[in-house]
């Protein structure tokens, strides 16, 4: 299935164009926000929603300020052009011809979250333990304020609610774990870097939902993945849960969630 598969998208044009993981990781973006959003603002998915609140999004409004609003949507072509601005210096790997094995697949996509999460955590660290810096990386922690209610509450959008320097740093991490040889020391193969983009904005947009879910990855694997309960604590608190997607380090540095009594 895997080699049909890219038998297939190796057929397409688009696949060979220099951005097409940019793009790919741009429109998942949007994508992925975009269905954690209506979640949020279903009637009946309420019920889910981490920080209590009756109201809905009064229409018209966004409880975000203007500055929030604009650095939200400001953050897409900023992405997209940097990325074309990049490949004016640096050419796009080569699409390999060849299909990789399934064990290849899925080794290079699940290191590849690991890798991207670890080398994060410790840059995370270090500006929660050195705030009001240079990376800005506050700005990240602003929350949505409702209008009706004055509650303050995490949404989806605001995972790419970043300050310029801190979103670059982001940026450059998977840049460096997309180039990783993850897999007999072979070049990360294009299919798993592909899905690799699109895991990883499904991932973030998640832990940034607000929502506890059924089907969210803290419910499905609560021992090796936080995903938005923890995520959730840690905008809130700042002081603990500074993983994006996984437990381990955390709990073994003493940095995770708070004891319920």
């Amino acid at each position: 299935m895997v080699a049909q598969t890219w038998q297939e998208l190796h057929s397409w044009p688009a696949l060979h164009w220099a951005m097409i993981e940019a793009l790919v990781a741009a429109v998942s973006f949007v994508g992925w926000i975009s269905w954690f959003f209506l979640l949020n603002e279903i009637p009946s998915m309420k019920g889910y929603r981490m920080v209590v609140r009756e109201e809905s999004h009064p229409i018209g409004t966004h409880c975000m300020t203007d500055r929030t609003k604009h650095r939200v949507w400001a953050s897409f072509p900023v992405y997209v052009l940097s990325i074309f601005a990049l490949h004016l210096v640096k050419s796009a790997p080569k699409v390999q011809s060849e299909a990789p094995s399934t064990l290849r697949l899925f080794s290079e996509l699940i290191l590849g979250i690991w890798a991207y999460d670890f080398i994060f955590y410790w840059l995370h660290l270090a500006m929660h333990k050195f705030p009001n810096s240079w990376h800005k990386h506050e700005i990240h922690h602003e929350l949505k304020v409702h209008p009706i209610c004055g509650t303050s509450f995490l949404a989806p959008e605001l995972v790419v609610n970043q300050s310029l320097e801190d979103g670059t740093m982001q940026v450059l991490i998977n840049i460096l774990v997309q180039n990783l040889p993850l897999f007999a020391g072979l070049p990360k193969h294009k299919m798993s870097r592909l899905l690799h983009n699109i895991l990883v904005t499904y991932l973030l947009s998640e832990a940034h939902s607000g929502l506890d879910l059924p089907w969210s990855t803290h419910r499905l694997c609560p021992k090796i993945l936080g995903g938005a309960y923890r995520h959730e604590f840690h905008h809130h608190r700042r002081d603990c849960c500074f993983h994006q997607f996984f437990c381990y380090l955390d709990d073994l540095l003493g940095y995770g969630p708070p004891k319920t009594r």
